[in-house]
């Protein structure tokens, strides 16, 4: 496609650190951006609403990290992780929902694909497993699928200054 015939779109990522305290900001950085990326809503999937709700010019796809913990039992301690993706309503239609994981949330909007993650921190049990695993299966979700333009963005949860085994 020609330059002159790409849309010129606006991006954020913002970690909530839990809806209740992230809503405010979370509301104003809809009207402001065309493609929101959140983490750490904290929310479970009964909660959902509270995100669709929250802009009416916003569609919103977004995945829970504790529904598996809540099926079973009580959630002991505060809610955690939970990912999820605002686009305006008038780019909705060319949205296709490609992968939808409690670490991440992947999208394709005619050739851009939109990758938004959570990795885990430093002080998660094995961190360096899960991280490569997360990664690996963002890569075979996305192996076969065709697009020219990519946005990964999120909390990598990781000090790329870092001279760690991850980093590198």
């Amino acid at each position: 496609m020609a330059d002159s015939n790409r849309i010129r779109l606006t991006v954020a990522s913002y970690n909530l650190h839990g809806f209740n305290r992230g809503r405010i900001l979370l509301s104003s950085l809809c009207d402001t951006y065309d493609i929101l990326f959140v983490q750490e809503h904290w929310l479970a999937t009964y909660d959902f609403d509270k995100l669709h709700n929250i802009n009416a010019k916003m569609v919103c796809f977004a995945s829970s990290a504790i529904d598996d913990i809540i099926s079973r039992d009580c959630l002991i301690g505060r809610p955690f992780g939970g990912v999820a993706v605002f686009i305006k309503q008038r780019y909705a239609h060319k949205v296709n929902l490609i992968s939808l994981s409690k670490r991440y949330i992947i999208l394709l909007i005619d050739n851009l694909l939109l990758i938004n993650v959570y990795l885990p921190c430093i002080s998660t049990v094995d961190c360096e497993d899960e991280y490569i695993e997360c990664l690996a299966s963002i890569m075979n979700d996305i192996s076969e699928l065709k697009f020219s333009d990519v946005i990964f963005g999120g909390d990598l949860n990781m000090d790329l200054n870092n001279k760690s085994y991850l980093c590198k």
